[in-house]
């Protein structure tokens, strides 16, 4: 599972080449940094926690087991950071409520991201995410920006499977209320 240059450059650094670990950092900051700013919605709290999440991986880069994708360990390691640091900060709250049917929220939800104008599209949806709850932000971002799947979610942000839907159906049905807010507040 495990890439040919991931294992290569984890031997390396694992062999004393501490150099070797730009490779990592190179490859894989920007999904970490998009993971860090879906939760924290700060860039100078999100480059802390990216920062804090290398640190983490380099110094536990022996407990890496090569069954898994690299890159899976790795964003867990960056969720975990996120979650620590919004809990030290308090900003972090979550609940767990039940919808009704989340099929009319995925089209819905799909709809509203249809009619952001091309042009502010992409500024719109930043804009929106940044009013959501960080886990809800985060599996929007995972799911639907970075195309993971489910089982991959999982392995990166340790949810079940049936929170990971609870929390996407919660997370489609705020960005479309958000969306809907934030551009009756715009005209």
């Amino acid at each position: 599972m495990i890439s040919v240059s991931d294992k290569v450059h984890i031997d390396k650094v694992l062999s004393g080449d501490k150099d070797a670990f730009r490779y990592f950092i190179k490859t894989y900051q920007e999904m970490a940094y998009s993971i860090a700013i879906a939760m924290v919605k700060n860039e100078f709290n999100a480059n802390d926690v990216v920062q804090n999440s290398f640190i983490r991986a380099y110094k536990g880069l022996r407990t890496y087991r090569a069954d898994a994708k690299f890159s899976t360990w790795f964003y867990k390691i960056v969720v975990n950071e996120t979650l620590k640091f919004l809990k030290k900060n308090k900003r972090y709250k979550e609940f767990i409520t039940f919808m009704d049917d989340p099929m009319d929220y995925i089209s819905t939800f799909n709809e509203a991201v249809n009619n952001f104008e091309l042009f502010d599209k992409k500024m719109e949806i930043k804009k929106t995410m940044n009013l959501m709850k960080p886990k809800e932000a985060l599996l929007l971002k995972l799911h639907y920006l970075h195309e993971e799947p489910i089982v991959e979610i999982e392995k990166i942000t340790g949810f079940t499977k049936s929170n990971i839907k609870v929390l996407l159906h919660r997370a489609r049905k705020s960005f479309l209320a958000l969306s809907v807010q934030h551009n009756n507040f715009k005209k």
